[in-house]
């Protein structure tokens, strides 16, 4: 049988990313806050997840993202359980980053920034596009293939 596993994410980074380099690699790894919809009134509900990115996606992270910046990320999930430092039984849930968007205003980080200068509108053309009308009956028929 086969398996997928995926999750799709969008969040504030809430530290700065932290990068190493792990056997030639670099590696970064980040905590991602999203905030699940709760009903007017109710207490917000903050998820945490920590992310991991090699490569260039790493060096793409240790350049753009800092601490509040909003981010789409696209990776696999995994779970891992430790004990912290008061003896607690603690849950992790972990992604193994391979995609991602760098969300916001250029004043926000987001995917323009550091690209020095801006971007002009694209140049507007005089030529209009063709169109053919297409009638369609209000009627459906009787006999449907399927």
């Amino acid at each position: 049988m086969a398996s997928y596993n995926k999750i799709i994410l969008i969040g504030h980074l809430g530290d700065d990313p932290v990068v190493r380099d792990y056997e030639g690699r670099k590696v970064a790894n980040f905590s991602l806050a999203v905030n699940a919809y709760t009903r007017p009134g109710e207490e917000p509900k903050t998820d945490w997840f920590r992310i991991s990115f090699w490569g260039n996606n790493a060096e793409v992270v240790e350049k753009y993202l800092k601490k509040g910046k909003q981010v789409y990320v696209e990776g696999r999930l995994s779970t891992r359980t430790y004990t912290d430092n008061t003896g607690q039984t603690r849950f992790s849930l972990d992604v193994q980053g391979q995609n991602m968007t760098m969300l916001g205003s250029r004043e926000e980080g987001g995917m323009n920034q550091g690209q020095g200068g801006s971007y002009a509108a694209p140049p507007q053309t005089n030529a209009k596009r063709e169109t053919t009308e297409t009638s369609f009956s209000a009627e459906e028929p009787d006999d449907l293939p399927f």
